[in-house]
């Protein structure tokens, strides 16, 4: 088993999250930045911190980036951009999200 890696998140991060879901749950039922943040994120920086380059894949058009690409809980697809800092340490620096159509 490898050893764990620390993880980070970046303001870039956040300033990206607010892009993509509101500030409070919605009628309809879309997630916001904070139920992401307790039910999506502690799970996704668990596998970055467990085995980073296994379950991240390189993007070939930006050396040193790598993306993890998984299923939600609370919305469909997540895209989660890294790159990793001198220390070793996994910077989460953006993020994508697969919405439902409204």
């Amino acid at each position: 088993m490898s050893q764990r890696r620390l993880v980070r998140v970046a303001p870039s991060f956040f300033d990206r999250l607010d892009e993509l879901l509101p500030g409070g749950r919605t009628a309809a039922g879309q997630p916001s930045a904070t139920d992401f943040l307790l039910h999506e994120l502690p799970r996704i920086i668990d596998r970055l911190a467990q085995d980073y380059e296994s379950v991240t894949l390189a993007v070939p058009s930006r050396p040193g980036l790598r993306v993890l690409i998984t299923a939600g809980a609370l919305v469909p697809t997540v895209a989660v951009y890294t790159v990793l800092a001198a220390d070793g340490a996994v910077e989460i620096i953006s993020l994508d999200i697969d919405q439902p159509p409204n």
